[in-house]
């Protein structure tokens, strides 16, 4: 089998980063998404973790070894910016997992932000944390009475993709979940897209090609010994 010069370079490149990425997180960076992709959400009939509920809703974001949106999975516990972050691969319940299969994708749309659908999001991941029944009534996330401007309009995104989530019947294998945690923080859960079929193969013959050069080097290392 032959492969072209520029082929073997970027499967090189991405065995490369794909194992660096493997390495646990040391320096996690955290920060709130800026005021332009903030969103005001109050309506005070709204409680989760049976704590009174409102607030504005800006995602996380993540820099330093790992470049990433996250979520907000501890919504009673204060968020400290300046706690040393780690990460840590999870596996979440079916009914998380199922959430951003079939809605994550609204958040981000090639990378495009979508502040009312993020803010949507996090209503509706707070309200699977907090282990409601889905169409019992037992939701205690308004579907009304919200004090700000589009706060009902965010709540009908939320009951959406909540829906969605529990008619899910699929495989979830479309993230790779981690969470991050910090002492005295709320805790954080962000994901990262499990690469396609040929990318895996790409990866493989990249750490393929990883491999024979090391093994050239040491066979040069050894000639001129």
């Amino acid at each position: 089998m032959t492969i072209k010069f520029n082929t073997a370079i970027k499967a090189a490149a991405v065995a490369a980063a794909l194992v660096f990425s493997s390495v646990s997180h040391a320096a996690i960076n955290v920060s709130e998404m800026s005021h332009d992709d903030a969103f005001e959400y109050a309506n005070f009939d709204a409680s989760f973790f049976g704590e009174p509920f409102g607030t504005t809703i800006t995602p996380w974001k993540l820099s330093g070894d790992v470049n990433t949106l996250a979520f907000c999975i501890e919504p009673g516990t204060p968020a400290d910016f300046q706690a040393n972050y780690g990460g840590a691969l999870v596996h979440p319940g079916s009914d998380i997992a199922a959430l951003y299969e079939t809605s994550y994708s609204k958040v981000l749309s090639n990378g495009v932000y979508n502040a009312k659908q993020a803010a949507a999001f996090q209503l509706a991941l707070w309200e699977l944390l907090d282990n409601k029944d889905f169409g019992t009534g037992a939701l205690i996330l308004p579907a009304t009475g919200g004090l700000a401007a589009d706060n009902d309009l965010v709540a009908g995104y939320a009951y959406s993709m909540l829906g969605d989530a529990l008619n899910y019947h699929g495989t979830a294998a479309s993230y790779v979940y981690t969470e991050y945690t910090a002492a005295g923080s709320q805790s954080l859960l962000g994901v990262s897209a499990v690469p396609e079929a040929d990318t895996w193969a790409m990866m493989a013959v990249g750490l393929g090609l990883v491999g024979l050069i090391g093994r050239r080097k040491s066979e040069k290392s050894e000639k001129f010994a």
